[in-house]
Parts: structure tokens; C-alpha cells; sequence
């Protein structure tokens, strides 16, 4: 087993543990924030609680760091990381621009490092069971639609959410994930970009997107303005409309339901990307496309 290590124990932290306990390879060995008080500290409380990363890397002999920091955060904790010798799985997005992705990339390369952007949505129940029964080359339309409640007045996105760096930065790389598994990303036309901007930060709270990926119309929406939670996708599947409903952990295919739900949604998305993990499988190309577009459509509304 490898030892890792979590640097940042966010909202998303506490979902790791289940994935990793049963993981194959990778063995949860301490844990690092700047905030001692996080809310999920109790969940933790097994482990060495370290305030620097570097010490935490020192002192525990980590073959992994598993980050999961705001954005802006990842790059200098990732090379400073793999500077140590030490395999990097962090979350999405990796970085906030295409510079420090390629000298991630080269660093890694250079000292036969892992860097490696975990894409949770990719492991939902309801998107497995999808691509069981479906096949993807049978798909000619998608369509992706996205509600965080990250606002609460409908215009200002709130201040805890604003490290986030907007609607299409934080969630549109989770539909580019998804797309990803069906379509190779070898021909994209960005067709339409459209915003309503945060007046506080002027970053996106809301954003609507339409691409043609590989000849499939698809669309990704984000809003952020409505105070609900919901996550749904539906495509044009044979020419009829199959429902994918990622909040509900459903599939809706004309009269057919399939329940996929076994547990919460994103403990099951990090149970299956931790259980499955395998060192060195990593989609190196497909990881490099998603963020190649990511910050196309970014560079369109800048």
C-alpha cells in the first residue's frame, strides 16, 4: 500500500474516507489544513492533523498527496509536492490556466511523477450504469444542466463560494468530464458562450454554453442564482430522449426508471474513484482536452 495524504479537508474531504478505506492501493495516512477547526475533524480524528503540507510530506513519508484546496492554491501545493518526490491526485479543476497544467505535466513527466485531476462526476452510480447499457456512439445530443445554491440573493455569489472561481469554472469542467466519456474531444466548435456575472466579483454566477464536440450539439448550463442543489443531464439517444438525473441517481428511458442510488451521491462518486483507483492508469489525453476547452470557454467571457 501507498501512503497518502489529504491537503485540504473542504466540504468534499469527508467523502474521501469511504473510497479510500477501501482501496487497493492507496492507505489514508494524515491529514492537512490551515484550519484546525473544520467541520469534519470528528470523521478524522484517527489521524496525524498536520498545518503545513510540507511537514505533513516530511514527516509521514507520503507517496501521495490528495489535494483539494481552492484553485488558485493547486499549483504551487502541486509542484512544491512533486519537488518532494511525492504522486499528486487533485481535484478538479487542476489549475486556472493551460501554462501551469503543461509545466505540471512536464515536471511529472520529467521525474516519473503521477499528476493526476480526479473527475468525481465520471464515478456516479447513475453514469456507470449508463454507459453499461448505452452506447455512446448511438448519442447525437447532450445536454447538461447544473444548480449549486451559491447565492443567497440571486445576484452576488456568497463570499465562501467565491474561492470556487465561478459557475463554469467549478461546475462546467464537471460536464466536460462527462461529455468526455462519450466523445473523444478530437473536433470542437464553441458556438455560443453567454454569462450573467456576479456584480461583487464579476465572476460568472451564471453560464450557458453550447459546443459541438466530434459532431454532437451539446450544451452545459450552470446557475447558481436559485438556491437549489440539482444536477441533471438528458441525451438524444436513437432519436428519442433518455434522462439522466444525477441528483436522483436515475435514469428515465421513456416508461424505464433505473434506481442506481446505493448511497449519497458524492460518497459514491469518491467510493468508486478511490475503490477503483489503480496507479499509472492515468487519462493523461483525455484530462489535457478537458481542460484545453475548459479555458477556451473561459478565455471567451474573461
Amino acid at each position: 500500500m501507498l501512503n497518502a495524504g489529504i491537503i485540504g479537508m473542504g466540504t468534499i474531504s469527508k467523502y474521501y474516507l469511504k473510497g479510500l478505506k477501501a482501496s487497493n492501493c492507496l492507505e489514508l495516512v494524515a491529514i492537512c489544513d490551515t484550519n484546525s477547526d473544520f467541520a469534519s475533524r470528528p470523521l478524522f480524528k484517527d489521524y496525524p492533523f498536520y498545518e503545513d503540507y510540507l511537514e505533513m510530506i516530511e514527516k509521514e513519508g507520503l507517496d501521495y498527496v490528495i489535494i483539494s484546496t481552492p484553485p488558485k492554491s493547486h499549483y504551487e501545493i502541486a509542484l512544491n509536492s512533486m519537488k518532494r518526490g511525492v504522486n499528486v491526485i487533485i481535484e478538479k479543476p487542476a489549475v486556472l490556466n493551460m501554462k501551469e497544467y503543461d509545466d505540471l505535466l512536464k515536471y511529472a513527466a520529467d521525474h516519473n511523477l503521477i499528476f493526476e485531476v480526479s473527475y468525481h462526476w465520471q464515478n456516479g452510480a447513475e453514469v456507470i450504469e449508463f454507459n453499461k447499457h448505452y452506447d455512446a456512439r448511438k448519442i447525437t445530443e447532450i445536454h447538461i444542466h447544473v444548480d449549486d445554491p451559491y447565492s443567497d440573493d440571486g445576484i452576488n455569489i456568497n463570499d465562501d463560494k467565491i474561492k470556487l472561481e465561478g459557475a463554469f469554472i467549478d461546475s462546467g469542467v464537471n460536464a466536460l468530464s462527462l461529455i468526455n466519456l462519450w466523445l473523444p474531444f478530437e473536433q470542437i466548435s464553441i458556438n455560443r458562450v453567454d454569462t450573467i456575472k456576479c456584480p461583487k466579483t464579476n465572476l460568472p454566477i451564471y453560464a450557458f454554453v453550447e459546443l459541438v464536440i466530434d459532431g454532437v450539439l451539446s450544451t452545459i448550463e450552470v446557475d447558481w442564482r436559485n438556491g437549489i442543489n440539482n444536477k441533471e443531464s438528458y441525451v438524444i439517444y436513437e432519436g428519442r430522449r433518455i434522462d439522466i438525473k444525477h441528483s436522483l441517481q436515475m435514469i428515465i428511458d421513456g416508461d424505464e426508471i433505473i434506481d442506481c442510488k446505493k448511497m449519497e451521491r458524492l460518497e459514491t462518486h469518491y467510493y468508486n474513484y478511490f475503490k477503483n483507483y489503480q496507479e499509472g492508469e492515468i487519462k493523461k489525453q483525455q484530462s489535457y482536452r478537458i481542460h484545453s476547452v475548459l479555458f477556451e470557454v473561459v478565455s471567451r467571457y474573461l
